[in-house]
């Protein structure tokens, strides 16, 4: 483990293939380009259009059973694809799943209702290469318009409203829609080149390669951006064995954003790679964040509070906290009976592990 802002950083890093390409790469797919024409394996919902009839308009969705914010889109498209049909709109889902995943999924009453527009499954990519891929698109759902085979607007299902009603009656400006979406995307890109060479030079564990690029990002950071920066900086500072400028900054921070403390005192517990681990410091943020009362995270707080006396082995407070965790986690209801569960875990380890010191502290008197 290379500390929190290595997770943070892989869980965005682009694949090994986007990483090779320049930072102002373009998009092989943008508005404006020439529609490929959608290769989907099958149509489990609808026929097969007929891709792309001249004076229709398509909406290609791309989407998956498990995304919680695709179902969402799914009435919306529903409504679009049924009011707008007499206009020559054609609405359709792929999916890069199995057929049968799609199908068990299509086959249930609430997505029979919600979902009643053409849908299909791309189980080898082929379309998602075409589309997604080719246009830089890495988060689903995502909607591309197509009119007369050239592609219209890229983006949100959620926001496709008023680029298709102008697409459909002919009014939508394209050149200015491409303007607008090449320059994300080549900031996207080129927050992903920062991404990848602060992930090479945490796996280096070059440091001061580390804090000049966060110093960079600081100089123009504001607001809940800045707090952040400043955060992974003492984590970098933390993992570097620059104690005293890492816990000086990380005060700061708790300064400038009260709320961060929980997520620092983490950091000085958790992060194997610190050997300069101020337990106390920790549990004073903690205590902190307690005392203010307003934490919507109580029972991890409290549980956060036990684990951090059992680092000093002060087994009366860390069971203490780990049961005031369990009662406020019940207090939340059967919702959170799998935490409670974890809780108790802990509970019966702190335990455990008092009672294997207390047998095996010499008796009183013994020198």
């Amino acid at each position: 483990m290379l500390g929190l802002i290595l997770a943070a950083a892989l869980a965005q890093a682009p694949a090994a293939a986007d990483a090779a390409k320049p930072a102002d790469a373009k998009p092989a797919l943008s508005i404006g380009s020439k529609a490929p024409v959608p290769d989907v394996e099958q149509f489990l919902r609808g026929d097969k259009p007929a891709f792309f009839e001249p004076g229709k308009v398509y909406v290609l969705e791309f989407w998956a059973t498990w995304c919680g914010p695709c179902r969402q889109s799914m009435p919306h498209l529903t409504k679009l694809a049924e009011d707008l049909k007499e206009k020559g709109v054609v609405v359709v889902g792929i999916s890069d799943e199995k057929p049968e995943t799609v199908q068990r999924f299509l086959d249930k009453d609430e997505w029979k209702q919600k979902a009643r527009y053409v849908i299909g499954t791309d189980p080898d990519r082929s379309t998602q290469r075409d589309y997604m891929e080719a246009a830089g698109q890495t988060g689903i759902p995502t909607a591309f318009i197509v009119k007369e085979g050239v592609v219209q607007w890229i983006g949100h299902p959620m926001q496709v409203d008023e680029p298709l009603s102008k697409v459909v009656d002919g009014t939508w400006d394209m050149q200015a829609a491409k303007t607008t979406f090449d320059d994300a995307v080549a900031e996207e890109m080129r927050a992903m080149g920062k991404r990848n060479a602060m992930v090479k030079a945490l796996e280096a564990k070059d440091w001061d390669a580390l804090v000049r690029m966060i110093d960079a990002e600081l100089a123009s950071a504001k607001g809940e951006e800045q707090v952040t920066w400043k955060a992974q900086k003492a984590q970098i500072l933390l993992m570097a064995g620059r104690g005293d400028a890492g816990y000086a900054l990380c005060e700061e921070v708790a300064k400038q954003d009260p709320g961060s403390r929980i997520m620092l005192a983490i950091t000085v517990l958790r992060m194997p790679e610190i050997q300069d681990r101020r337990v106390d410091v920790a549990i004073g943020w903690l205590d902190a964040q307690l005392k203010d009362g307003s934490d919507p995270l109580q029972p991890a707080l409290l549980s956060e509070l036990g684990y951090a006396w059992s680092l000093k082995k002060d087994w009366a407070k860390a069971t203490d906290f780990a049961k005031r965790a369990i009662d406020s986690a019940r207090s939340l209801g059967p919702v959170a009976a799998d935490y409670v569960a974890e809780l108790e875990a802990q509970l019966k380890d702190f335990e455990s592990r008092a009672a294997g010191e207390a047998k095996g502290a010499p008796a009183a008197g013994t020198p």
